[in-house]
């Protein structure tokens, strides 16, 4: 890395002060984009695991048979709600 050179090696000191000004600006941008990238890390991070469990709960659920839903109906021949295998 280049250090900076004192203003009495000829640069004036007002070109000296605005490189520094812009030295600095590209360091916080540097570090804005820096922390810009570990947050997309992350959110990619989070969107992978959501897949991997969406994708076992795809897996899971290909391995079970379908259920049907079955009706209960009471006294009054109404129906009630669901029930899972159960044949009225």
């Amino acid at each position: 890395m280049l250090g900076l050179a004192p203003a009495s090696d000829g640069l004036p000191s007002q070109q000296l002060s605005l490189y520094q000004a812009k030295l600095q600006a590209a360091r916080r941008e540097a570090a804005q984009a820096q922390a810009k990238v570990q947050s997309l890390e992350s959110q990619t991070e989070t969107a992978r695991q959501e897949s991997a469990q969406a994708q076992s709960d795809v897996r899971q659920l290909e391995g079970q048979p379908p259920q049907r839903n079955r009706v209960s109906i009471n006294t009054r021949g109404e129906t009630t709600g669901r029930l899972l295998d159960v044949q009225v």
